[in-house]
């Protein structure tokens, strides 16, 4: 009696350390058991489950990397599009600019009959000694500062000459930026206009835009003698106040910050209504 309970003993042990039965998962639909994979030990089991965790750790990285890449090109696409924002600003500015002067030219032209049609006789250019001395902005406010006592080459505050071979000279400079983006041509046919033409209520604008091209060539030192002669020779213009908001820009860009506050503060005293100076005013509460 004693060795047959043994043995049904031993019979139970032996059943119970045989395979698992497999476990059924009752939440799918349709009430079908689904087998777990069998593991021949425990560390096969837990081999498993690190292949698992490396595997769903590395998709995490992967993801992670190409999350990172399309923020950096998100932000690349941001910086390019707000600078070819600044960039058709400045253009349609510019444009605008154009338009009224050509329009107010030829409204001139016709109220003043035949005579306002007589050329204007070529004159030597200014002397290096009449320019303000570059990168100096003590000399650029006293330089606007005199020439605001006397009289003034502005379109506005003169009648200049308006020959048709004068119009179209300064047209065809300026098409050559706008249109035929040929900065380099345009160089030397606003230098050009601005030596025949020096008395020309186009000068200013002609002087500004030299300095804007040569500004895009990088030639800061040549773009700052062009800008500070429009603010020294050309202070009612309505170019005076882009001019020192560039030589602001110019100051900052060379590391002067010193010089581009001085710019800048005399931009808001000057023009205080001029759209360059409420941009002046947040600069200087960065700077």
């Amino acid at each position: 009696m004693k060795k047959s309970l043994v043995t049904a003993l031993s019979v139970i042990s032996i059943a119970s350390w045989a395979d698992p039965a497999p476990v059924a998962d009752l939440s799918r639909a349709g009430g079908g058991a689904i087998q777990t994979p069998k593991y021949a030990s425990t560390a096969d089991r837990i081999a498993a489950l690190e292949r698992i965790v490396e595997a769903r750790a590395n998709a995490q990285v992967a993801m992670q990397q190409q999350v990172s890449a399309l923020l950096d090109e998100v932000s690349e696409l941001r910086g390019i599009t707000e600078m070819h924002s600044y960039k058709l600003e400045e253009i349609l500015q510019q444009q605008r600019n154009i338009y009224q002067e050509i329009d107010r030219r030829m409204g001139t032209g016709a109220a003043s009959g035949s005579t306002s049609a007589t050329p204007t006789q070529p004159s030597t250019p200014a002397t290096p000694a009449e320019q303000a001395p570059v990168g100096n902005p003590a000399a650029v406010v006293n330089g606007g500062e005199s020439q605001t006592a006397g009289p003034t080459a502005d379109a506005d505050d003169t009648v200049a000459s308006s020959s048709p071979s004068e119009s179209d000279a300064y047209e065809s400079a300026v098409n050559l930026v706008l249109k035929d983006r040929a900065y380099d041509a345009a160089i030397p046919a606003f230098e050009n206009f601005v030596r025949t033409y020096p008395d020309s209520s186009y000068a200013p604008n002609s002087y500004y835009w030299l300095g804007q091209l040569f500004f895009t060539k990088n030639e800061l030192l040549k773009a700052k003698a062009q800008f500070e002669r429009v603010v020294a020779q050309y202070p009612q213009s309505a170019k005076a106040a882009d001019s020192l908001s560039k030589l602001g820009q110019l100051s900052e860009r060379e590391g002067d910050t010193a010089a581009a506050k001085q710019f800048y503060q005399l931009l808001v005293s000057k023009y205080p209504q001029s759209k360059p100076a409420k941009a002046a005013k947040a600069k200087l509460e960065t700077l």
